[in-house]
């Protein structure tokens, strides 16, 4: 039995849920936390409640704002931002027991350290989904989810010089959601884990 799996099985287990925007992985994060009773927390909630403040937590589409694009300039400028938020993540993860929905986990963890999933989709059915959550035109969603993806990627190649959801070699289970619905994502991802520890 591989060292990873022994090691995932101990209580202080964790889950690193990466994926592009509109891929599921927030839906997903909270409901795998409440099948194997894991805290969870957002890279994303936690960059955003520096740059935005408190308030900002309120609005789940806030990433794909005109207000976002102030803050995409601001980590452009100020990399510190991200490693801030990447270093509580990885202290998080030293405790266990976290679902970590975040972009960087799954690249800066070792594979001992979490069962590491990606999702990722087509991006007109992730812009519909982003859409249909914000409340905008398809049209504007597709351009909102672009922009958003192509400055976060080039963000971490300049930080850390991997290659956000084009390197997909640390994953242990990278699954296309174009298709599925939540329910069936978080079937597939929980036979996946239940498989692993056991």
């Amino acid at each position: 039995m591989p060292d990873e799996v022994n090691f995932l099985t101990k209580k202080r287990f964790n889950i690193c849920l990466s994926g592009l925007t509109g891929s599921g992985k927030s839906t997903i994060a909270r409901r795998l936390a409440k099948r194997y009773e894991l805290g969870v927390v957002s890279g994303g909630d936690l960059l955003k409640e520096i740059i935005g403040g408190k308030e900002s937590l309120m609005d789940p589409g806030w990433w794909e704002r005109k207000i976002a694009s102030r803050a995409m300039e601001e980590r452009l400028s100020s990399p510190e931002l991200d490693r801030e938020v990447d270093r509580k993540l990885m202290e998080m993860a030293k405790e266990g027991r976290y679902v970590l929905d975040s972009w960087t986990m799954a690249y800066l963890l070792g594979p001992r350290d979490c069962i590491k999933i990606f999702l990722k989709g087509d991006l007109n059915v992730r812009a519909m989904r982003v859409a249909r959550r914000n409340k905008i035109s398809l049209g504007e969603a597709i351009r909102m989810v672009k922009l958003k993806e192509e400055e976060t990627f080039v963000i971490y190649k300049k930080i850390y010089g991997f290659e956000l959801g084009k390197d997909l070699s640390p994953f242990h289970l990278v699954l296309d959601t174009t298709k599925l619905n939540a329910g069936d994502v978080f079937a597939i991802i929980s036979k996946f884990i239940d498989s692993w520890l056991k």
